[in-house]
């Protein structure tokens, strides 16, 4: 069968997938239908370059990587929310290739394949896991290849000695006499320039511990936005997840929204549960659903407090 419509969902920072394993996977793809849906998690437009070409080419999506004080799995949780949304508003995907780190898939998995959804995964360190329930794997050769990634440049400095050489260090050999250079001296603009340096990173690590003071209060004080009671479960999921992919937990700004979004996520949590649905749904896969919002709600909640 080659006409099937798939969604590729790949977490890039728990699989380590090089550029040339993406392609051979995106190649074998396209021989069984076409990718209608990419997403990358954990992206980072540094770290994973080799991706930025078909993000580009074909307008992918993506999620930013988050590092969190308390993880308890590689599983990136949003591929969960993201995969059950897509299941009900993209009806016409007949197919989800997942790309996942370790933790248990089991309640999406057979959420996707009551529907009537064909799933498949690649060998990645983590596959043996689920590998029960999906209906195709795909063996990539190229999985374990070296990842392009960037790489910072670092300021060279030099090492100065305090002992003071009054001459050059000579020593002869069978060739030439080789004299050893003396030296620089520290001056004092060399010491005025790293004070600065010093009064600079001090600054900015004053700054950073007075927005997230200022987040700590704004999460006391803001109040949550009221979801309609008639509005669609789906609906208000799919505006969680949009507001959350347009936030950068790793820096410290829009602490406002991510306020208000945790806030957000508590509280359509509460309301749903208050219902006899939500937490205590009879669904197992709807209370999954939850249960991963409040997770991720809780991380959010660390990445802004440490």
């Amino acid at each position: 069968m080659n006409n099937r419509k798939i969604a590729l969902l790949v977490d890039v920072d728990n699989v380590k997938i090089g550029g040339e394993a993406f392609n051979e996977l995106y190649a074998k793809l396209n021989e069984i239908g076409d990718v209608v849906y990419c997403k990358f998690y954990g992206y980072n437009d540094r770290k994973h370059i080799y991706l930025s070409d078909a993000i580009a080419r074909y307008g992918y999506e993506t999620a930013p990587f988050m590092r969190y004080k308390k993880r308890f799995s590689q599983l990136d949780n949003r591929i969960i929310v993201d995969a059950i949304k897509l299941n009900y508003t993209k009806t016409e995907i007949d197919t989800y290739c997942l790309v996942v780190g370790d933790g248990d898939l089991i309640p999406l998995l057979v959420e996707l394949k009551s529907c009537g959804r064909f799933l498949i995964d690649i060998n990645s360190p983590y596959y043996e896991q689920n590998t029960h329930m999906f209906d195709a794997h795909i063996m990539l050769t190229s999985l374990t290849d070296d990842i392009e990634t960037y790489v910072p440049k670092t300021k060279k400095t030099k090492k100065v000695t305090k002992k003071r050489v009054e001459a050059p260090i000579k020593f002869n050999t069978e060739e030439e006499e080789y004299v050893a250079p003396k030296p620089a001296p520290i001056t004092k603009r060399t010491v005025r320039v790293e004070e600065e340096e010093i009064e600079e990173v001090s600054q900015k690590l004053s700054k950073a511990q007075a927005n997230k003071r200022v987040a700590a209060r704004q999460y006391v004080e803001e109040e949550p936005t009221t979801y309609s009671d008639s509005a669609d479960v789906s609906e208000v999921l799919n505006d969680i997840v949009e507001r959350y992919n347009e936030l950068d937990f790793t820096t410290n700004a829009d602490m406002g929204k991510k306020v208000q979004l945790i806030k957000d996520i508590e509280a359509f949590v509460n309301r749903e549960t208050a219902k006899g649905e939500g937490l205590k749904s009879d669904n197992e896969d709807i209370r999954q659903i939850f249960v991963d919002l409040k997770n991720i709600a809780d991380d959010m909640k660390n990445a802004i407090n440490n």
